[in-house]
C-alpha cells in the first residue's frame, strides 16, 4: 500500500494504515454508486472518505505512464484551491492498495464538510432567499472563474454553502476534475454555469448577476448559459 499523508495529520497515520479495514467495517454511508463515500470518526474529527470506482485497465497503464491518478488530483486540487483562497474541505490522505498486476482500489480522506447546504436545495428556499443565495452564488463564481478555476463537474451538488457570522460561503467539492490556470474566459465561465440545475429564472437571475460581477452583456451570458444546458439536456 502506498500513503500520501497531509503532514499536518500525521498523527492519523496508524488509522490511515488500516483504512481500507476501517471503510468496511465501520462508518455511515453517505453516497454509493459508482464511488462509495463514507462519513468516518477518529481522534474527534469528522471523516469524508472517498473510494474510488476500479479504474479501466487502459486508463491505469496511461496513469502509470504519465498521467496523475484521479485520487491524487483529488488529493492535490483542495489545497491549491485553499492556498488560492477558494474553500474546499481539506485533504488529510491518499492511499492506495495494490490489486494484481494494474489493479488498484484508491481511497481519498478529507475533513467531512460542516456546510448545511448544496447548491441543489435551492429549490426549496421561498422566492427572495433564493434571489439572496444567487447574488452571493454568482458574486463567487465570478471570482473563481477570473482565479483561474474551472470545475468540470460544477453540479448544484458539488457546490456547498452555509452562512457564518452573516456571511456566505462556499465551498467545493468533488475536485479532482478542476482546471486550474489563467483566468476563465466569459464564454467558458458561462458555459460552466449551465452545469448547474435549476429552472429559467434561476438562470436568468445567475446569469445577469453574473454578467454584472465580470462586467458583461448579461443577454449574452444567458444565451451562452442556455447553449450549454440544452447541450446537457
Amino acid at each position: 500500500m502506498k500513503i500520501l499523508l497531509n503532514p499536518k495529520y500525521e498523527h492519523l497515520r496508524e488509522y490511515m494504515m488500516h483504512l481500507e479495514e476501517h471503510f468496511n467495517q465501520d462508518g455511515e454511508d453517505i453516497h454509493n454508486d459508482r464511488n462509495h463515500l463514507k462519513k468516518l470518526r477518529v481522534d474527534g474529527l469528522t471523516l469524508c472518505v472517498k473510494k474510488f470506482a476500479p479504474t479501466p485497465k487502459a486508463r491505469r497503464l496511461k496513469e502509470i505512464l504519465y498521467k496523475a491518478s484521479k485520487g491524487k488530483q483529488a488529493y492535490l486540487r483542495p489545497m491549491l484551491l485553499r492556498e488560492r483562497g477558494f474553500e474546499s474541505p481539506e485533504s488529510i490522505a491518499l492511499v492506495k492498495y495494490r490489486k494484481g498486476l494494474l489493479g488498484q482500489t484508491t481511497y481519498f480522506v478529507c475533513l467531512h464538510s460542516p456546510y448545511r447546504f448544496s447548491m441543489a436545495d435551492l429549490h426549496t428556499l421561498e422566492a427572495g432567499k433564493q434571489q439572496e443565495v444567487i447574488a452571493h452564488f454568482a458574486r463567487y463564481a465570478a471570482h473563481l472563474h477570473e482565479g483561474g478555476f474551472l470545475h468540470r463537474d460544477f453540479s448544484s451538488s458539488n457546490i456547498l454553502y452555509d452562512v457564518i457570522d452573516g456571511r456566505y460561503h462556499f465551498s467545493l467539492i468533488d475536485t479532482n476534475n478542476i482546471k486550474c490556470g489563467a483566468a476563465v474566459h466569459l464564454e467558458e465561465g458561462c458555459k460552466n454555469l449551465g452545469q448547474l440545475s435549476g429552472d429559467d429564472a434561476f438562470f436568468k437571475e445567475l446569469a445577469t448577476r453574473y454578467a454584472h460581477e465580470r462586467h458583461a452583456d448579461a443577454a449574452r451570458c444567458l444565451d451562452l448559459i442556455n447553449e450549454a444546458r440544452h447541450k446537457k439536456a
